[in-house]
């Protein structure tokens, strides 16, 4: 796979995108009947906060939705987002040759290079065994410039195998659609890492509050241990956002709603953001709605968790998408995250009012005017994190002016979107929170009077 060295971004560092959304429009809608979509539709206008969303509908997808939604700061922008998802998803569900069949144990015998399937943060079927033939297909290793064998189930969606796949769940985490192979790898390895921010704060500011507050495993502990967890991924102060972050804002505001922003960026310091708002619709819709963003830039980032929030809203209302459920439904729980709540909890990190709060300036951000001088800095992120390995699989559909991949970057966590398997980052994040915590309390102990 070859990579140009330099993409510069279409009038500098403004969209992040090497087209201009109207001429990414222009290039794939008369192709769009090729990927099943007869209808791109606004839904704006369901909801009252006013920022662009909209749907793109293939009736006949084999994809378990058929309809795709997109968002932005104009119309085109949206309809051209909603376009994109509808292409990608199609695109992950075309037949892909595997380039063998052979167990991982075969394959290390032989000395290929592969992956082995428990390094993907994905939960393992419980009838997989190292010894049993499965199909794999190539990737090419971003970071080590050699290409690599990894399971055809970790790289498609919505495909069926000649044998049961060696995960329970075929997730979409790392697929990405862009104008370019570049384009396309960057929005993928962002939303990875997206996902990993989303994972560790909920672990530490969400999960390990509530044992603690509860007294799940020890005695419950006091506020002030409890509010230390929720700060450590602090909302960001509003007065202090960029011009165009705080127009949005204040659509959420002039609707009534008010909006929390929360600072989720880990320690690979790609800015990432959690947007939320709350609103009682009645019992059978989502009393919170919240969108995710980040980007090397935190003002992109920024703006792709607030109109996610605007997005979030308006699907909810449609009710159109099939993998929606309702609050009442079981479900299992790699559907949480599409299952609507009936309430919400006012005192959990999100939502809580914090007596810290961080200002918008003092969050690191990477403004680039080349989308390839972006990749360079993620993956320079994930070195310096101890991630030696990203894996880019192309799978660009036939006749359409697109490029789709699907990136894999072994380790990074993606448990807060399908609760299904907590890696060695998760574990290592909880474990070194526990530690600090444990020695600020004993600190505390030690300095009160005798």
């Amino acid at each position: 796979m070859k990579l140009r060295k330099s993409v510069p971004k279409v009038g500098g560092g403004g969209v992040h995108r090497e087209f201009t959304s109207e001429q990414t429009y222009a290039r794939i809608e008369p192709h769009l009947r090729r990927a099943g979509v007869t209808r791109v539709a606004e839904i704006t206008w369901l909801d009252r906060v006013g920022i662009p969303v909209y749907n793109a509908i293939a009736p006949r997808s084999n994809d378990i939705i058929s309809v795709y939604n997109g968002k932005g700061l104009t119309n085109t922008d949206a309809r051209t987002s909603a376009a994109m998802e509808a292409i990608e998803r199609f695109s992950a569900a075309l037949p892909v040759r595997p380039q063998v069949i052979a167990s991982y144990e075969e394959l290390v015998a032989e000395g290929r290079i592969v992956l082995d399937p428990r390094e993907n943060n994905a939960e393992l079927s419980a009838n997989y065994r190292d010894d049993l033939p499965i199909s794999w297909v190539e990737a090419y290793d971003l970071m080590n410039s050699e290409s690599i064998l990894i399971p055809q189930a970790s790289a498609v969606y919505g495909l069926k195998f000649h044998e049961p796949p060696c995960y329970k769940v075929l997730s979409t985490n790392g697929l990405a659609s862009g104008n370019s192979l570049e384009e396309s790898i960057c929005h993928a390895l962002t939303e990875l890492i997206e996902r990993d921010s989303m994972t560790n704060a909920e672990l530490v500011s969400s999960q390990l509050a509530q044992v603690l507050e509860k007294g799940i495993f020890v005695e419950p502990q006091p506020e002030h241990v409890t509010s230390y967890l929720r700060e450590l991924h602090p909302h960001v102060d509003l007065e202090t956002l960029p011009p165009l972050a705080k127009s949005l804002v204040g659509k959420f505001h002039d609707a009534g709603l008010k909006m929390r922003i929360v600072h989720i960026t880990s320690d690979l310091e790609i800015p990432s953001f959690l947007a939320a708002t709350s609103e009682d619709l009645g019992p059978t819709t989502s009393q919170g709605h919240g969108g995710f963003g980040t980007h090397p830039d935190a003002s992109v980032a920024l703006i792709r968790a607030i109109t996610e929030c605007a997005q979030g809203r308006a699907v909810d209302i449609q009710a159109m998408r099939e993998d929606i459920r309702l609050p009442t439904e079981n479900v299992s729980k790699y559907q949480n995250h599409v299952q609507r709540s009936a309430t919400i909890d006012k005192g959990a990190w999100a939502w809580q009012p914090m007596r810290k709060q961080v200002a918008f300036d003092e969050i690191p951000s990477w403004t680039t005017d080349d989308v390839m001088t972006d990749i360079e800095l993620i993956l320079d992120r994930l070195r310096a994190a101890g991630i030696d390995r990203a894996l880019v699989v192309d799978l660009s559909p036939p006749g359409i002016p697109v490029n789709v991949v699907r990136v894999i970057v072994p380790r990074l966590e993606s448990w807060a979107v399908d609760h299904c398997k907590i890696g060695p980052r998760g574990a290592a994040v909880w474990n070194d929170t526990l530690l600090e915590l444990s020695a600020r309390i004993r600190a505390a102990e030690l300095s009160k009077p005798a």
